[in-house]
């Protein structure tokens, strides 16, 4: 299967845990090029709860994405794509809130090692 990124590189950076985007989604050539309504007000809920957390952090916002996307799964062509999208935003959200990484370090990593994820997904799955 063919995976794709939606369309604003903004919500790929996003992804990581940038507080003011929503997360990306992978679709295959035949599904909807992005995600669903429920899904989009799923990553809109995480949102709102890392801006209204007195102490937010980037790894309860990764955890609250990735949960969203655990509950909507079936919009993911790839479970082993997606779980490795998980794992790396989670991953990158812990170093930043360590201190380890910069957001846009994180940022560009994210954006890096996804475009990695998705051509070992389509070598999986080839379109077809």
């Amino acid at each position: 299967m063919r995976i794709a990124i939606l369309a604003l590189l903004g919500l790929l950076a996003g992804c990581t845990s940038t507080p003011t985007s929503t997360a990306p989604s992978m679709a295959t050539a035949s599904a909807p090029a992005g995600p669903s309504a429920r899904l989009n007000r799923a990553y809109a809920a995480c949102q709102a709860a890392y801006e209204r957390s007195a102490t937010p952090t980037r790894t309860s916002r990764a955890q609250c994405l990735n949960a969203a996307e655990s509950r909507y799964a079936g919009e993911f062509p790839d479970s082993e794509a997606l779980s490795q999208q998980q794992g790396l935003r989670l991953a990158l959200a812990q170093r930043v809130d360590s201190g380890q990484m910069t957001q846009a370090a994180a940022d560009a990593a994210y954006a890096r090692e996804l475009k990695k994820i998705q051509a070992s997904s389509q070598a999986r799955n080839p379109a077809g």
